[in-house]
């Protein structure tokens, strides 16, 4: 049995122990490892303009949940004191706080209401875990946000991502599958999450449902079940999740 579903029947039952716990959150980082795999050989099928050094959308308005920073923060170099000083630096500036989370805006617009307005204003600034060469110092281990920001031309020539509607379809979707993994945490920018300043956060959110055209559901849906599938363990992706969330 899989840590998951024994977590799903001991806790109707029983206060779990933290070792108990513990294990629940590293069986839900190595979901989430499996979703950035997913992800990986999924975005092959599109023309990516990005390389090495392309650090255009690199910038201090990174939204991410609590643990993608559980998974950054497993990269050795987050432990550095230098780069300690550079992220506090840099979360003492200006940058964007989220004031809704990605499962909460998509619960407004699948009841056709009008969301709040997002009071977070963008900012300028480079991200601070970017070296001198401007490659990504903890690549393996950056969050969604950064995984999905793929444009089919150089930022820098046009001024912005251009991205295919489709895959901008998906990003969505798998934002929101990260969110409610991390159903019990929070989230916000990167930078107050690393440095430590919980002010700024925002709870999590239950997936609502997706957002998808008539046009793109069947070839959604065929992509959602190929993720409900993918190994995690000894066990799936959707053993993490309630039933139906893979569905339409």
């Amino acid at each position: 049995m899989s840590i998951v579903r024994m977590y799903r029947q001991r806790n109707r039952y029983f206060p779990i122990s933290p070792a108990f716990f513990d294990s629940f959150s590293m069986a839900a980082l190595e979901a989430l490892q499996a979703i950035y795999k997913f992800y990986d050989v999924f975005i092959t099928r599109f023309p990516v303009a990005c390389g090495p050094g392309c650090s255009a959308c690199c910038s201090v308005n990174v939204s991410v949940t609590s643990l993608e920073i559980d998974y950054i923060k497993k990269n050795k170099l987050l432990a550095e004191k230098e780069i300690q000083r550079r992220i506090a630096a840099a979360s003492a500036h200006p940058h964007f706080i989220p004031s809704l989370t990605t499962n909460q805006l998509a619960r407004f617009c699948l009841r056709q209401q009008e969301p709040p307005e997002e009071t977070g204003m963008h900012a300028p600034g480079q991200c601070p875990l970017l070296g001198d060469d401007g490659r990504c110092q903890v690549y393996a281990n950056r969050p969604f946000s950064c995984r999905a920001m793929l444009s089919t031309s150089r930022c820098k020539a046009d001024g912005e991502a251009i991205m295919e509607p489709f895959l901008f379809t998906i990003n969505l979707a798998l934002y929101q599958i990260i969110e409610h993994l991390d159903l019990h945490g929070i989230s916000g920018n990167m930078l107050d999450m690393l440095a430590g300043n919980e002010n700024n956060t925002i709870v999590n959110s239950a997936l609502p449902g997706f957002l998808v055209s008539p046009a793109e559901q069947p070839q959604f849906q065929q992509l959602l079940k190929k993720i409900k599938k993918y190994p995690v363990g000894k066990g799936y992706l959707d053993d993490f999740f309630p039933p139906r969330t893979f569905s339409l």
